[in-house]
Formats: structure tokens, C-alpha cells, sequence
């Protein structure tokens, strides 16, 4: 089990430094993502190439992004790791959200495994 709690900390490395493709290193093919924010699914990807692509949408919304692992259980088909995240909005996102505001985030992420690699992630805050 401890392999793969060494690739959600790479994962989570890469994504804090914007690397993306240190994101995908070990990502399965076939890679499920999917985002629920108070309950809802508010984005879903199917596959490597989707999920790059809104993986690199979603590095331009940012100047900066750090999510800082809480916590971390695990069984036999998933790992779930407690995420504080904070980040810096580049781009103005909405009316309350403008360029320059700070988002603060409590959530968990779900991670899935298949063949040695990340085969689901589901982030939920």
C-alpha cells in the first residue's frame, strides 16, 4: 500500500507546482476524474487525453494553488486523503469571485488504483 500512497503524494506534488505532466505520470489510460462541490457533480473526464486537457483549463485559472494532505485512510479499493486547499484566482471567475481572491477549501479526494496507476479520482469539497 505504500506505493500508492507515494503516487498520490507525486500527484499531489505535481499539481501543486502546475506540472502537468507529472500530473499524468502515473495516471491509468483509462483515468475517471470527477469534481462534486456541495454534493453536485459540477465536471466529469473519461479517459487520459480529457483529462489533461482540463487539467491545463484549470492551471490557467490560478497564480497559485497548494493542496496540503490532512489526512489519509485507506482499504482494500480506494484511498481517501483529507485536502486543505488554498489557491489564487488569476482570472476573474464570477461576480464574487475576482482575479486576486483566495479560495479557501476543506474536501477529500478518492483515489482508485488499476494496474499500479491512478484509475479514479473523485475530488469532493
Amino acid at each position: 500500500m505504500k506505493q500508492k500512497i507515494e503516487i498520490i503524494h507525486a500527484y499531489i506534488n505535481a499539481y501543486n507546482a502546475f506540472d502537468i505532466s507529472g500530473m499524468l505520470k502515473d495516471l491509468h489510460a483509462d483515468i475517471v476524474f470527477e469534481n462534486y462541490a456541495s454534493e453536485t457533480l459540477t465536471l466529469a473526464t473519461q479517459g487520459i487525453e480529457e483529462f489533461e486537457a482540463q487539467a491545463k483549463k484549470a492551471a490557467l485559472l490560478f497564480e497559485s494553488r497548494m493542496q496540503r494532505i490532512v489526512d489519509i485512510s485507506k482499504n482494500e479499493k480506494e484511498v481517501v486523503v483529507a485536502i486543505n486547499y488554498q489557491g489564487i484566482v488569476a482570472v476573474d471567475l464570477s461576480e464574487e469571485i475576482k482575479k486576486g481572491a483566495e479560495i479557501t477549501l476543506n474536501g477529500k479526494s478518492v483515489f482508485s488504483f488499476k494496474d499500479q496507476k491512478i484509475s479514479k479520482i473523485i475530488d469532493i469539497s
